[in-house]
């Protein structure tokens, strides 16, 4: 066989096409996809669809209709994820070659190779899988409560006494723009995130009327729950609110006035592991209940894992200030999901809308599900959102292939995938093909319910600010909490790094899912990693808010921008366009709409750049009726809702002229 054969134009498959796979996408449990494979003046003598079903393999010889070998194939009733290859039989029994997955991709265009190839992915979920209406392309605003606001200061001041009273090490930043402590306190050997700035959830309710005229339908907080840390993430008290925060009937009048402002709250649990200062380890002797630290005869005993009783335990990553607890414990199952009175279910009666899991990866599916069942029982319009770095369809923990992606447990996962492109993509690292395999993947990989609930964030508390790498090019990740704790951010790169941030946002709120801000990045903060992305709240950047506040507002009042299609365009390695619409009548959930598109283009480099897209050539994610709905109107032009330029068609082509580091957003109009 001849290996200079330029097999591109020989072979050919597109998981993101409609002539190649149908239906496009994850399926339900039960489904018939028909997969092909185009062929062209190539001569060969067998080809088998190949599928991998966790161990089991199966080989199905498909059938040939002119220029296409196709296969049809039954999914299993249990939800999973399939890879499949083709093999084709040349001449001669050992002369073979495979047609796979194109490199670091499970969707899209694929490739040839001599040996066993990387295998393409179909996502099998349950087909009773849906996530609430209400989530979908929704608008989140993540806060880091103690560097928001406070809005008592006596309450708050009250609740750091309480801390010390509980025999806590307690720094109080005087000044609201104070940089965070990162060494440990006088006298104190290590360090510990024990300085405050006094947010509260007063703060929060006072804020209503900015959140709300800045467009936001979701709140998320890190954690509320008493601990003993600025951050909480040492849990003390799972059914009480930290009393610097305020009480747990605050915490339900902010849920309360937060819903007249249309606005739900999803709260941080954090359940894999407790404080070890907390009421149910209680090491140092805190509370008045016996933890399990104190006696074997702790009711909580048994939710720990102790080596040597009590000093040796286990604990996350090897902190011992967060010992891990055992998720399958049936007294633990009943005291945090099951009881009428768990904990999940008592934030929930007091106005909690959901859960962002902390670290969904070391949770078990089987105690993701029953989360899952639980919180649906109270309310389906409840969310479950998991944290998870990588893709949830494929993400493996502890030598388990994860199903929390498979419509039985989470809604939703943190897009870190997306943030990283994202700024890879507009410091140069990654081009605009690269960036759009993996928008287009992530499409075809998850179940479109999951899809559109995605949490599509740029910053977090666990993430260096976007505007900081974006400006400074900066390695966080290498560099000393001390080094990071004195970069200065100059005045030029702090320019081009909000300059690169719009950019950003533009995607951001572009493609599916729920574009989610970190407090202040809207109003041009900076931050390296912990503690220094947590410092507090500040506006100084008004240009850029209002840019947030027109995103918002765009998504906010244009379904479209929620729950329409989506398709995706590239002009060389610096522009790159994502299209959403909505065409006869209907969305991607088959809801009667009315027909919209927006199209987002961006240009990451310093030229003006030009980006042709055409309407009526068959694309990835576009499927054929929609496709002849726009070779059937007659389309006009494409309208500016940033700068108010216009842009004609002509025969479903438009030019779209970009400047430098620029971004518009057209709406797509016709007759």
């Amino acid at each position: 066989m001849n290996k200079e054969i330029d097999f591109r134009k020989v072979l050919m498959h597109d998981t993101a096409m409609e002539r190649y796979r149908t239906p496009l996408g994850a399926v339900p449990t039960g489904t018939r996809v028909t997969l092909r494979l185009a062929i062209k003046e190539f001569y060969f003598e067998k080809a088998y669809f190949v599928v991998m079903n966790g161990p089991n393999k199966m080989e199905i010889e498909m059938r040939r209709d002119e220029d296409v070998l196709y296969v049809e194939y039954d999914t299993p009733l249990e939800p999973g994820v399939l890879w499949y290859w083709f093999d084709i039989h040349l001449a001669g029994e050992e002369n073979r070659l495979f047609y796979g997955a194109g490199t670091g991709f499970t969707a899209g265009v694929g490739k040839v190779y001599w040996g066993v190839p990387p295998a393409f992915q179909i996502t099998v979920f349950d087909s009773g899988f849906t996530t609430p209406g209400w989530f979908k392309g929704a608008t989140m605003y993540q806060i880091f409560p103690d560097r928001f606001k406070c809005g008592d200061p006596e309450k708050m001041r009250q609740g750091l006494e309480w801390h010390k009273s509980m025999g806590r090490d307690i720094f109080f930043h005087e000044e609201w723009n104070d940089k965070p402590i990162y060494q440990p306190l006088p006298g104190r050997e290590n360090y510990q995130p024990c300085d405050y700035y006094g947010g509260d959830l007063k703060g929060i309710e006072d804020s209503l009327d900015y959140f709300r005229e800045l467009g936001v339908e979701v709140l998320y907080l890190n954690p509320v729950f008493e601990g003993a840390s600025n951050h909480r993430y040492n849990t003390g008290n799972y059914l009480n609110v930290d009393p610097v925060l305020g009480t747990n009937e605050d915490f339900e009048h902010l849920a309360k006035k937060a819903g007249e402002y249309g606005i739900r709250i999803m709260l941080d649990g954090v359940f894999s592991h407790t404080g070890d200062d907390s009421v149910y380890f209680n090491k140092y002797g805190h509370y008045d209940d016996i933890g399990a630290y104190q006696s074997q005869d702790s009711p909580y005993f048994h939710w720990y894992s102790f080596e040597e009783f009590p000093d040796k335990y286990r604990s996350w990553w090897g902190f011992e200030t967060l010992p891990e607890v055992e998720e399958t414990k049936q007294d633990w199952i009943d005291f945090v999901i099951r009881n009428e009175d768990s904990v999940m279910n008592t934030w929930l009666h007091r106005g909690a809308a959901g859960y962002r899991l902390d670290v969904a990866d070391e949770l078990p599916d089987e105690t993701i599900e029953q989360m899952r069942e639980a919180i649906k029982h109270t309310s389906q319009d409840n969310v479950l959102l998991g944290e998870v770095w990588e893709d949830a369809t494929t993400k493996q923990s502890y030598g388990v292939n994860r199903r929390y992606a498979l419509g039985r447990g989470l809604d939703s996962v943190m897009n870190y995938p997306f943030t990283n492109t994202t700024i890879d993509f507009l410091l140069g690292n990654k081009d605009a093909g690269f960036y759009k395999k993996l928008l287009v993947a992530q499409s075809q990989n998850y179940p479109k319910e999951m899809y559109y609930s995605l949490m599509n964030l740029l910053s977090s508390h666990d993430a260096a600010r976007v505007r900081t790498l974006l400006g400074t090019r900066a390695q966080p990740r290498e560099m000393t909490r001390e080094q990071q704790f004195h970069f200065v951010v100059t005045k030029e790169q702090d320019a081009h790094g909000a300059m690169l941030q719009k950019l950003a946002v533009a995607m951001q709120f572009a493609v599916p899912g729920v574009p989610s801000i970190y407090y202040g990045d809207e109003g041009g903060m900076n931050g390296l990693l912990d503690p220094f992305n947590r410092r507090s709240f500040i506006i100084r950047d008004e240009e850029l808010l209002e840019y947030h506040r027109m995103l918002f507002g765009l998504r906010r009042g244009r379904q479209v921008m929620k729950t329409g299609n989506v398709a995706f365009y590239t002009q060389g390695a610096d522009v790159i366009g994502v299209l959403r619409y909505c065409v006869d009548g209907v969305d991607a959930f088959s809801n009667v709409v009315e027909d919209d598109a927006v199209l987002t283009v961006v240009n990451r480099s310093d030229r003006p750049q030009k980006i042709v897209v055409d309407l009526f050539e068959e694309q990835e994610c576009i499927k054929s009726d929609e496709l002849k709905f726009f070779r059937d109107v007659d389309l006009q032009e494409a309208v500016s809702l940033v700068s108010a330029k216009h842009f004609s068609f002509n025969d479903g082509l438009v030019g779209i002229d970009l400047p430098p580091y620029g971004a518009e957003i057209l709406e797509i109009t016709w007759i």
